[in-house]
C-alpha cells in the first residue's frame, strides 16, 4: 500500500468589532457573515452568495434580519419581515430549529415538512391552507425544497374543490422578505432550475411588489451559479468568509490536522494497516470515525468492528434508522462512529481522528473533512483511494509541500480530481419545462383563470419566449400535450390514446416531486432489530428477503419487507416504471429495465422510443400516423430524462423467497 503525509495549519474565522448579546444571554463578537447579515440586510443585492467553511456558524446569521425587525417593528407591524430557510434534509431542519430554539428564544420557528403537516392531522387543500397559516405565524420557517416544489407545480391546489377562501401559491411567497438556500452545492442542475423557477415566480407575480432577498449559502460553492444569475441580469455579490492562520481576534474553527493519503483496496486491509491508530485512540478514550461511500460497506465495517470489540458502542450514522432515531445522543455515547455520506452536512461528531473514503465528488470530500477537529481541536485525518490514479495525481500535486493551509489544500485537492461538472447550458431547458407544468396546472385549477392570465401576460413581459432554449422545452411539452389530446379527441375510446394520456399524466406527476422518484418501503430488520422506512431498490439488493407482510390501512395495503443478514449484491434488478412510454402503445416490453437501463436513463429513453418508432412506421391507420408524430416528439424527452422523471413502481429481485 503506497501513502503520503500533508499537515494543514490550525483554522481561525476572524472576528469582526461588531459584538452581539444573544437573546439566551451569550455575548460574542461577530464573524463577517454574521456582521453583514446584522447591518447590512437592506444593502444586499437581490442576490447574495455566502461562502464559509464548515464550524464557522453561517446559520446564525439567519435570523438577524428577523431579530432586527422586531427591534424596530412599525405600528401595525408594517415593518416586520419573514425569513424562509430551506435545508436539503429533514433532520438538519430538526437541529437548526432546535438550535435557534435555544440561541433565539425570542422567535417563533416553525417547521414545515410532510411529517409536521401529519402531526396537524390535515390533509388535501387543508394541507396548504395550513402551510401558509404557519408561516404568518411565525418569525422564521425553516423547511425542505420538496414542500416548496410540491406547492409550487399545484400538488395542494390538485385537492381544491371549493370555490371559497383559494389561495395560490404566489401568496406564500409574499410572506417572506427573504428566503435562504442552506448546502445549496447538494443541488443538481434539474434542481438549481427548480430553485430559479421560483425565483421567476416572484418576478412574475409579485412583480414590484417584490421584496424577497435571497441568499445562498455553502462551504463548497458552485461557481456556475453566479453565472447564471448574472446572465438573467440579476446583481449578485459574494461574501466570502475570512479565514487565517493566527489566533489574534479569530475563533478557532479547526486545530492543527495532520492528513495522510493512502490507496486501499478493502476494508480487512484497512483495519490491518491502522489497527495501532484504533487501538491507541481507544485506549486514549477518544472517538473513532469512519466515513464509508456506501451503505452495505457501512454494516459489514461495523460488524467486523463488533466482533473485534465487543466491549465498545458502534453506531451507524446513515439514513438506515428508525425516525424516531436520536442521532446526537447516539452519537455522543459511542466510542466508534462508522458514517456514510450523512456525515457531510450538519452533524456534530466531536471526534479528532477519522478514517475516511474520499466520495465521488471534490464537494463530498471537503464536506467530510470538515467534521473533524472542530473548534481548537487537533486532529488526524486518513483519506483512503482505491483510484490509483487518483491517488498518484495528488501524490504528485502535493509532492515537495509539508505544510499548507486550509485554503491552499482544499484549492489542490479541488483542482486535481474535481470531475462534477455542472451543465449550466441544461439549466435553461429545464426552467422551460417546470415553467409549462406550472401555467399547465394552473389551466386545471379550478377558479384560477385570472391567475392563468396574468401568468401568460407576464411570461411575455419578462421575456420568456424569447430565450430559445427554454422556449423550445416549453414548446415541446406543449406540442406533446396538444398532440396527445388530439389522439384522444380523434379516438376516444381507443386503447392506445387512453394508454398516452395515461403515460403523459404519470410524466407529469414526477415534477411535484423535487428528488429521485425512488420507491420506498417499510422494513424490519431481524438482524439490527429495527423498524425503519427504506429505499427497496437497495434492500432488494442487499438483504436477504425472509418475508413480506401485507399490512390493511384504510383503502389501501402497505408491504412490510422483513428482512435478515447482508448478502451479495444482486445485480440482477428488475424494474417497473410507468413514465416511458409502453404499455397499451405497443411496447410493453418498455416498462422493463435492468441495472445498466437505470445508469444510462436519456439513452434507455430515446431507445425505447425508436423501439415503438420501427413497430409503427408502416402503419397506414390514421391513428399510427397520428401516433409517429407524436413520437418525433416524445424521444426529444429524452435530452432531459433523468431519474427525477423516472417513476418506479415496482422493483423485483432474485431473492429466493420472491
Amino acid at each position: 500500500m503506497d501513502k503520503f503525509s500533508i499537515k494543514i495549519k490550525p483554522q481561525f474565522v476572524k472576528l469582526t468589532d461588531e459584538k452581539e448579546i444573544f437573546p439566551n444571554g451569550q455575548e460574542c463578537f461577530l464573524h463577517l457573515g454574521q456582521k453583514r447579515m446584522k447591518l447590512d440586510f437592506d444593502k444586499f443585492p437581490e442576490f447574495t452568495i455566502f461562502t464559509a467553511p464548515t464550524g464557522t456558524g453561517k446559520s446564525y446569521a439567519f435570523p438577524f434580519p428577523v431579530i432586527n425587525a422586531k427591534k424596530h417593528s412599525n405600528p401595525f407591524d408594517e415593518g416586520k419581515i419573514r425569513g424562509l430557510i430551506v435545508l436539503p434534509t429533514n433532520a438538519l431542519i430538526d437541529e437548526l430549529s432546535e438550535s435557534f430554539s435555544k440561541t433565539y428564544p425570542v422567535l417563533k420557528v416553525s417547521n414545515i415538512t410532510g411529517k409536521t403537516l401529519d402531526e396537524f392531522a390535515v390533509k388535501g387543500f387543508n394541507r396548504w391552507f395550513k402551510v401558509l397559516e404557519l408561516c404568518k405565524e411565525a418569525d422564521l420557517v425553516i423547511t425542505n425544497p420538496d414542500v416548496i416544489n410540491y406547492a409550487m407545480h399545484g400538488g395542494y391546489h390538485q385537492f381544491a374543490w371549493q370555490n371559497t377562501g383559494r389561495k395560490e401559491f404566489y401568496n406564500f411567497l409574499e410572506l417572506f422578505g427573504y428566503i435562504v438556500f442552506d448546502e445549496y452545492h447538494l443541488y443538481d442542475e434539474s434542481q438549481i432550475a427548480n430553485i430559479l423557477t421560483l425565483i421567476y415566480l416572484r418576478d412574475i407575480f409579485l412583480n414590484e411588489n417584490n421584496k424577497i432577498k435571497y441568499f445562498f449559502v455553502s462551504a463548497t460553492p458552485e461557481r456556475a451559479l453566479k453565472s447564471i444569475l448574472e446572465k438573467k441580469g440579476y446583481d449578485v455579490e459574494e461574501v466570502i468568509e475570512q479565514i487565517v492562520e493566527v489566533s489574534d481576534n479569530a475563533r478557532a474553527i479547526h486545530g492543527k490536522i495532520d492528513v495522510e493519503f493512502c490507496s486501499l483496496t478493502n476494508l480487512d486491509s484497512l483495519l490491518t494497516e491502522y489497527q495501532l491508530d484504533i487501538n491507541e485512540m481507544i485506549s486514549s478514550r477518544k472517538k473513532i470515525l469512519f466515513v464509508l461511500d456506501k451503505l452495505v460497506d457501512v454494516q459489514n465495517l461495523s460488524n467486523k468492528l463488533l466482533v473485534k470489540y465487543p466491549n465498545l458502542t458502534i453506531y451507524q450514522s446513515t439514513g438506515y434508522a428508525p425516525q424516531s432515531d436520536n442521532q446526537q445522543h447516539k452519537i455522543d455515547t459511542a466510542n466508534i462512529i462508522v458514517a456514510t455520506n450523512k456525515a457531510e452536512v450538519g452533524v456534530n461528531y466531536n471526534v479528532e481522528y477519522c478514517i475516511m473514503q474520499p466520495g465521488k465528488y471534490y464537494q463530498n470530500l471537503i464536506q467530510r473533512f470538515g467534521r473533524v477537529a472542530r473548534g481548537n481541536l487537533n486532529g488526524r485525518v486518513v483519506i483512503c483511494f482505491d483510484n490509483n490514479v487518483t491517488f498518484n495525481k495528488l501524490k504528485k500535486a502535493f509532492c515537495g509541500e509539508k505544510e499548507l493551509s486550509y485554503y491552499e489544500f482544499i484549492e489542490k485537492i479541488q483542482f486535481e480530481i474535481q470531475s462534477k461538472k455542472f451543465y449550466e447550458e441544461k439549466v435553461p431547458y429545464y426552467q422551460g419545462e417546470y415553467v409549462w407544468c406550472i401555467e399547465k396546472n394552473l389551466k386545471s385549477q379550478k377558479n384560477a383563470y385570472n391567475s392563468l392570465m396574468y401568468f401568460k401576460e407576464r411570461l411575455d413581459e419578462e421575456n420568456f419566449f424569447k430565450n430559445k432554449e427554454s422556449y423550445s422545452r416549453y414548446k415541446l411539452f406543449s406540442d406533446i400535450d396538444k398532440s396527445i389530446y388530439n389522439l384522444k379527441k380523434e379516438f376516444p375510446d381507443g386503447v392506445s390514446a387512453k394508454a398516452w394520456d395515461e403515460w403523459w399524466t404519470n410524466y407529469l406527476n414526477t415534477f411535484l416531486t423535487f428528488r429521485d422518484n425512488s420507491l420506498v418501503v417499510q422494513v424490519y430488520d431481524k438482524s439490527m432489530n429495527i423498524e425503519l422506512s427504506y429505499s427497496l431498490e437497495w434492500i432488494l439488493q442487499y438483504k436477504e428477503i425472509l418475508d413480506i407482510e401485507e399490512i390493511k390501512k384504510d383503502n389501501y395495503i402497505i408491504r412490510k419487507y422483513i428482512v435478515g443478514e447482508l448478502k451479495e449484491r444482486d445485480r440482477d434488478i428488475q424494474y417497473l416504471t410507468d413514465t416511458i412510454p409502453g404499455k397499451g402503445i405497443g411496447s410493453i416490453e418498455n416498462q422493463f429495465l435492468n441495472s445498466k437501463d437505470i445508469y444510462e436513463l436519456s439513452k434507455t429513453f430515446e431507445n425505447r422510443i425508436i423501439n415503438i418508432q420501427k413497430k409503427k412506421k408502416n402503419g397506414i391507420e390514421k391513428i399510427e400516423k397520428m401516433q409517429m408524430d407524436l413520437l418525433e416528439k416524445v424521444i426529444q424527452l429524452g435530452k432531459t430524462f433523468d431519474k427525477k422523471r423516472l417513476n418506479i413502481i415496482d422493483i423485483k429481485g432474485n431473492d429466493n423467497f420472491l
